[in-house]
């Protein structure tokens, strides 16, 4: 791929943040252009498999929800991360000549292969993970990015572990006013076993602030990233326990470029590109091993202003220190010339 100076890449949208770093990847830093589906005949054609339900296939491939602009290409606002995506309809798309096809979702491993070999033979297949417990079929790729550590791909795969990039200057750092506010971000707290946790905290910590932010949370949805970094900005600690598991973790990130500490269970992070953050009693409350009434005495420590000046001040240092864009781009450019 050594001649490819502005790659043409056809990926997928399911995630908002994921989809953003692609394009600030291949984008932003590489020059290209980034393209996911719209129009019903993705899904039809059997090359979109992410649903069945009539009202998710309507969520990502309705055309209506996109606009037509002068360069001819249709485009769709994503207002939670103040990002434009392009999109292309799935004639359009065999007419294109792209130089990688991007999988991001184990229900499009098969199906994006077939688009590859069938309509893009002269392009380069990618496979990418970012969420825990993927499926993933070494022999359907040679080229394979991993954003979540947790893989291990065989050594005859070119391959790469990268963070996924988002704005920095959304999320950055400033010293704590407010010491005694707990914020969660999780979509749908109210429906995992870590609301047990947060319940019990409220009550032992009257004199704190709880926000539960998230769908379907009590202080509801916060849309757009520069509200997302301002919030974590004002609050004391990011409550960040994900029962079910994460992948790269957007949100352990964000909070950890805005210098705020999490409080989270161990076990869902070994492993992964975000346990680098957690040191306990140092840049976060590590609960795997506490009771309630010790968790609440570390949080209570934690936030005399002193002690929480200097966890915040531990978290962004760490942040700074183990994770560089730039250094990920260097590396992900040689990835580029690897590709089979």
């Amino acid at each position: 791929m050594k001649n490819i100076k502005h790659p043409l890449v056809f990926t997928e949208w399911h995630h908002g943040g994921l989809f953003h770093f692609i394009s600030l990847l291949f984008e932003k830093r590489l020059g290209g252009m980034v393209f996911g589906p719209v129009g019903y005949e993705w899904q039809k054609n059997g090359f979109w498999r992410l649903s069945k339900l009539p009202d998710t296939i309507k969520q990502y491939l309705e055309p209506s929800y996109t606009k037509e602009a002068a360069d001819g290409w249709h485009y769709y606002y994503d207002k939670a991360e103040l990002s434009t995506q392009r999109r292309i309809f799935l004639e359009e798309f065999k007419k294109m000549k792209f130089d990688i096809i991007l999988c991001t979702l184990q229900e499009h491993e098969y199906s994006f292969r077939e688009l590859w070999q069938k309509y893009q033979p002269q392009a380069k297949y990618i496979r990418l993970t970012g969420n825990v417990g993927e499926q993933v079929n070494w022999d359907n790729f040679y080229n394979y990015i991993d954003t979540s550590g947790l893989y291990r791909p065989p050594s005859s795969i070119n391959s790469i572990v990268i963070n996924q990039e988002f704005p920095l200057d959304h999320f950055y750092y400033q010293d704590p006013v407010n010491h005694r506010r707990i914020s969660n971000f999780m979509n749908n707290l109210r429906e995992t076993p870590a609301l047990q946790i947060w319940e019990a905290l409220k009550p032992k910590l009257l004199d704190f602030d709880f926000k539960m932010h998230g769908s379907n949370g009590d202080d509801g949805m916060i849309d757009g990233l520069n509200n997302l970094g301002q919030a974590m900005r004002e609050s004391a600690f990011i409550f960040q326990i994900k029962h079910h598991g994460e992948g790269f973790g957007h949100v352990i990130h964000n909070a950890y470029a805005c210098g705020r500490p999490v409080i989270t269970l161990m076990e869902h992070y070994r492993g992964k590109l975000a346990e680098k953050f957690l040191r306990n009693d140092y840049s976060a409350i590590v609960i795997d091993d506490y009771d309630l009434d010790t968790l609440v005495r570390k949080i209570r420590y934690w936030s005399i202003p002193e002690n929480h000046l200097r966890m915040c001040r531990n978290a962004y240092n760490i942040f700074r220190e183990t994770v560089d864009f730039n250094d990920d781009e260097i590396r992900f450019r040689e990835f580029m010339e690897r590709l089979i």
